[in-house]
């Protein structure tokens, strides 16, 4: 058994770590698949994961696997079952597990764990004491509470709060503006934790008194404090001697060292605090280093001795006063955060809203209660039985309590099922990249120690298999990633227990390959003489910088290897067809200059790019030509937003269009425009738009006004809509809908005037998220964040200078302990122990950049192309945790047989000296260019692979003529009067509408048979009661011409074991002497399949039925030849039977063989 299938196993918890590309979705769906197998029901298993877009694919997953269960032969069937570890005796119950999926009430449970959270509450809102009608807190929301809540700290005047006051104007004057700016954004983005903290440290009461003491000191000791107890302890005396031996001294160092004494003893002999600056000078430089040498040869033993003893003490002054500063400054802080926190709460509760973190909150609480925990789970479908997460590795420690307060009762012993509930999860560490968002990928390792403890205790089966086969990557792509974390302290980085990382590659088919570009480095600019720079131009054109070069370089690569008919390998059949743009997946780390000129290099040179991933709608020029559109409005006067208006798609004038306007103009731009002679269409087509777009803005809502904007049509009938996607590409369709959505949105949240949705506007930094999936035609380009999940058989990695986040001065900082300190002072002001922690979060901050290029480099199937370009400071290489350029390049010495080979174009390499060095190192081999046709095709063709293989079984003829799908159903006479023509199955009874007896009559012949007979009136009952339009006399009367033919014994066999329901059909029947073929398609109502025989019936609720075949209505009686005509292409060898079912009898009315051929006969003739 394999360890996909042990990881399946429905009797047995799991906790799967899996490489990546090993199949984790995959086990997953396996593994609800074969829960249903085995009786599980659907309502009672709940599947969480990470993103809305992983549930969408994992449900998409499972309805594809059982809707092909569904309609499989029973052969293919048995096999897909057999390789699961599933017995093939129940072909029938696998069949049924599609509906049943479907028909489950609310559907099946598979969601994100806040997903799940926002429904359990809206479901027990008085329960977690909430509002029945809270609403979840957007980003719009969300970013104008905390803006208030800042808004209302900043103006905080309140006579009672003057300690608060106080702390803040400390904290303004030590931060400055910026400075406290980026505090209060740390109090916005780092709230929830902050809170808990300091609820946490408010109910031990004596905390301060703890802050002090958890940074070295002895208790609550203010700076002022430490100053005066060590100048009370200072020998004045001796420090007198002290000075004046050094100043008799000849040395500056010495004499400097004196005359600081001298000034300490005239301040405290006139009364003032001792002035710990002026100590320091003696001791320490201006960085705040011990000075090597305060004191020269020339000064005495007893001096000397004295100066040594200062020294030590100075120093640990020192770290007193930074950890006493430090402790000051975290009291304020929290006192203002206290506040902050206070306004945005109250700010929440009046707007009835909740955010993300108080969904995890909130249930993690009303689960903890165990009687409110066993009636809301009891509530819930009647319970939960299975638990399956997903991506675990990226849940938090409160999610991980929500996932153990929901399997609590799991392994107590107590239930009344008979089948194991379980708890099922998977995950990689190496692939935890989430840490900004609270990502605790070791509480994945916790977990699964506690779930075992659990589950042995409870005496059954746990499993903790690890899936180390990839199902994605070639070897040599897979040999590569080993060689680059070789080492204890690259391998713990990824999986924290320091071993070894392996993978193996289930592809061998063919290989891989991997190359190493060289580095692109800057090119200096030639040095201007002193002679020359009074009179060299400012805008002089300077060498374009690496980055724009490394961009171009890759763009002209991606061109000519497309052009070229390189090949990649399709998946199901590794079979090789021409690479195509969205073959190509490129990464970087963050979203810079590289990301954006490789876009626009992209572009250039006609290759096509999806864009960016993410859009700043304030950053989108077509978002800031609406919102110059709005304040022109407002504003008519403003010259500058009618200039962007009149430049922009909305009225498309050109530059000079533009200068000839304005160009001597007196008085505003929009006089120049009124007074415009009508000539010229072109502006009176902009002076037409404008002062319709004026007059609206007064009339209409915001929403309205953009969307008649972008609706509205020029001459030539393009709209403005359509203008702005010629100009600016596809991306802008994003823009602009995301741009209605906002406008929309702060119609709900306030005034619908353009003036309250242009402070909207301006406020607004909204990001769109554009989901860049597998199947497009286009190169994608995304952070490696946003690449988690996906694949592509050429993956591309250009690299640029790294700074780590430990070249940052954070003003929170987090111990090990959990312990939060505001750090004011910047680095120099660190104590020791601070420095351990900035150490340690640098340590985990440079940990989870390792595990980002471990995603980036297991992305692709086939290719991986490396690059990068170095800034202006050289990094240096053997340190454990150098660039990813150094450790790439330092992993091909680990391979074997590297080659080298010069690169075919080298424009990023301008100099002599980087054209040598242009030389690519490659592991692995290219994989093979096609035919000189299939590269000129390459570019042009579109379809799938799935589609291409299709087309490849099929010989196609595109010279045969064919008509047009035609419905089997209405195959009717068309010569007959539309009274005269055969009433539908669906026709009114008993005052239904004309679709509806039918429509219901026909769900219960589908979902009825599958259910054990003794129940089935209950369930068709149940039904029936739910259409809250039918009478009782209407519901009966249905029931029972349903169960009258299924309790019929004549009509056993087209409800048995080998019936199936509801089978889509369609094909070609050709038509002999014509050279074509009619294309037919339907849906038949229930199909029987024997070993020998193949029936097809078809269920008719007309009243009063026929008493033969040949007394239906025509259109019944070709509709029947059609799908006999159909099946007998795909049953040769059986004998193809077709029957009217009707329910007025009921009555079984079989079509004879010569009635089909009659009837066949008259379709194909038409």
């Amino acid at each position: 058994m394999n360890a996909q299938n042990i990881a399946a196993d429905p009797k047995a918890s799991s906790f799967l770590t899996a490489n990546a590309g090993s199949g984790k979705t995959s086990t997953l769906v396996n593994r609800v698949a074969r829960l249903l197998l085995g009786g599980a029901k659907p309502e009672r298993i709940l599947c969480v994961t990470y993103t809305k877009a992983a549930a969408a694919e994992m449900q998409g997953r499972l309805f594809e696997r059982l809707g092909g269960w569904a309609v499989a032969a029973d052969d293919e069937l048995a096999r897909d079952l057999a390789s699961i570890d599933e017995a093939v005796h129940d072909l029938p119950r696998a069949r049924a597990l599609f509906a049943k999926a479907l028909e489950t009430p609310g559907g099946l449970k598979i969601q994100t764990l806040h997903g799940f959270c926002e429904k359990l509450l809206r479901r027990f809102p008085l329960e977690a004491g909430l509002s029945p009608a809270f609403q979840m807190l957007d980003d719009l929301i969300g970013g104008q509470l905390s803006e208030k809540a800042s808004a209302g700290l900043l103006t905080l005047d309140t006579p009672e709060l003057a300690e608060v006051m106080a702390a803040r104007d400390r904290l303004i004057r030590k931060l400055k503006v910026m400075g406290f700016e980026r505090l209060l954004q740390q109090f916005i983005h780092q709230h929830d934790d902050i809170k808990a903290h300091f609820d946490a440290l408010q109910a031990k009461g004596d905390w301060a008194h703890d802050l002090f003491v958890s940074l070295g000191l002895e208790g609550v000791c203010t700076t002022h404090a430490c100053l005066e107890a060590y100048e009370n302890r200072l020998e004045w005396q001796l420090i007198r001697d002290l000075a004046a031996g050094l100043m008799a001294g000849s040395t500056s160092t010495n004499q400097k060292a004196g005359a600081a004494f001298l000034t300490l003893i005239e301040a405290q002999m006139a009364g003032k605090p001792l002035d710990f600056d002026v100590l320091k000078t003696v001791f320490f430089t201006q960085k705040d280093e011990p000075r090597k040498s305060p004191y020269t040869k020339e000064t005495s033993a007893a001096d000397a001795l004295l100066m040594d003893r200062l020294a030590v003490d100075v120093a640990d002054l020192m770290q007193r006063l930074k950890a006493a500063e430090i402790a000051e400054n975290t009291l304020d802080g929290l006192r203002l955060f206290a506040i902050f926190s206070a306004i945005y709460q109250t700010q929440k509760r009046q707007e009835g809203a909740l955010d993300f973190q108080d969904l995890i909150n909130k249930t993690k609480a009303l689960l903890s209660d165990h009687l409110m925990s066993v009636w809301v789970l009891f509530k819930l479908d009647g319970g939960l039985e299975h638990i399956l997460v997903d991506e675990a590795q990226d849940t938090s420690q409160d999610q991980w309590a929500i996932v153990k307060a929901l399997s609590a009762e799991f392994f107590s012993g107590r239930g009344q099922s008979d089948l194991a509930r379980t708890v099922f999860a998977v995950g990689d560490e190496k692939q935890s990249i989430y840490g900004f968002q609270g990502a605790q990928p070791d509480k994945f390792l916790d977990a699964g120690q506690y779930f075992d403890a659990q589950v042995r205790a409870a005496e059954q089966k746990f499993v903790a298999p690890d899936l180390v086969e990839s199902w994605r990557t070639l070897p040599e792509i897979l040999g590569f990633v080993d060689a680059v974390f070789p080492a204890p302290d690259l391998s713990h980085a990824l999986n924290f227990t320091g071993n070894t990382i392996v993978h193996k590659a289930q592809r061998n088919a063919h290989k891989g390959l991997v190359e190493l570009w060289p580095l692109v480095r800057p090119i200096e600019a030639p040095e201007v003489m002193a002679d020359d720079a009074d009179i060299a131009p400012v805008d002089a054109p300077s060498h374009e910088p690496p980055s724009k070069r490394l961009a171009r370089q890759l763009a002209a690569t991606i061109k000519a290897e497309i052009e070229a008919g390189r090949s990649v390998y399709t998946k199901k059949t590794e079979s090789p067809r021409p690479l195509h743009a969205g073959d190509i997946l490129i990464l970087v780390r963050k979203r810079d200059h590289l990301f954006e000129h490789i876009i626009r290099e992209l572009k250039i040179a006609g290759v096509p790019v999806s864009g960016a991933d993410r859009l700043k709608l304030g950053d989108h020029i077509a978002f800031q030509d609406l919102r110059a559109l709005m304040r022109f409005c407002l504003q008519p006067n403003d010259s500058l937003s009618l200039a962007c208006v009149l430049r922009s798609p909305l009225c498309d004038l050109s530059e000079d269009d533009l200068y000839s306007l304005a160009q001597g103009r007196e008085g505003p731009l929009w006089g120049a425009l009124l007074d415009h002679p009508d000539t010229d269409d072109r502006f009176a087509e902009a002076r037409v738009l404008l002062l319709w777009a004026h007059r609206a803005a007064h009339q209409l809502t915001a929403f309205d006004f953009l969307a008649r904007v972008l609706n509205r049509r020029d001459d030539a009938g393009r709209s403005i809509k359509q203008r702005f996607l010629t100009r600016l590409g596809d991306e802008c369709e994003d823009v602009l809908e995301e741009t209605l959505a906002l406008a929309l949105k702060g119609e709900g949240v306030g005034d619908s005037g353009l003036s309250a949705c242009l402070d909207l506007f301006e406020f607004k930094a909204a990001q769109i998220k554009r989901e860049q999936e597998e199947g497009g035609r286009s190169v994608r380009v995304m952070t490696v964040h946003g690449s988690k999940g996906l694949e592509a058989p050429w993956v591309i990695l250009p690299i640029g200078p790294q700074h780590t986040s430990a070249n940052k001065d954070d003003l929170l900082l987090r111990g090990e302990s959990g312990d939060l300190y505001l750090c004011v002072g910047g680095r120099k002001w660190d104590t020791a122990n601070i420095s351990a922690i900035r150490a340690a979060k640098a340590l985990k901050d440079e940990q989870e950049g390792l595990r980002l290029l471990y995603v980036a480099l297991t992305r692709a199937r086939d290719r991986l192309t490396l690059c990068g370009y170095a800034g202006k400071k050289a990094t240096g290489k053997n340190n454990a945790f150098a660039p990813w350029y150094d450790l790439l390049s330092d992993a091909f010495a680990r391979l074997p047989e590297t080659t080298l080979e010069p690169m075919a174009l080298k424009a990023p390499f301008d100099d002599e000296e980087q054209i040598k060095e242009a030389v690519v190192t490659l592991y692995g081999a290219r994989s093979p260019l096609l035919s000189a046709e299939a590269a000129v095709l390459a570019p042009q063709v579109i379809l799938p692979d799935f589609v291409t293989a299709l087309v490849a079984q099929a010989d196609v003829d595109s010279e045969r003529g064919k008509e047009r799908w035609a419905a089997i159903s209405q195959m009717g006479d068309e010569d007959r009067e539309e009274d005269e023509r055969a009433p539908s199955p669906l026709e009114s009874h008993n005052g239904l509408g004309r679709y509806r007896r039918g429509i219901l009559i026909h769900k219960l012949f589908e979902i009825l048979p599958d259910i054990a007979t003794d129940k089935r009136p209950e369930v068709a009952a149940r039904y029936l009661e739910r259409q809250a339009d039918l009478t009782d006399d209407q519901r009966g009367e249905m029931a029972q011409a349903v169960m009258t033919v299924l309790n019929d014994a004549r009509f056993a066999e087209a409800f048995g074991p080998q019936s199936r329901p509801e089978i889509a059909l369609a094909g070609g029947i050709g038509r002999t002497g014509r050279g074509d073929e009619i294309m037919l398609s339907g849906r038949i109502d229930r199909l029987v399949v024997t070993d020998s025989r193949v029936v097809i019936i078809d269920y008719k609720s007309n009243r009063p039925a026929p008493e033969t075949a040949e007394g239906a209505a025509i259109a019944y009686q070709r509709q029947m030849a059609g799908y006999v005509a159909l099946l007998r292409q795909i049953y040769p060898n059986h004998q193809v039977e077709a029957a009217l079912l009707w329910t007025d009898g009921p009555r079984l009315t079989p079509l004879s063989e010569a009635l089909v051929n009659l009837r066949l006969g008259e379709i194909l003739s038409r």
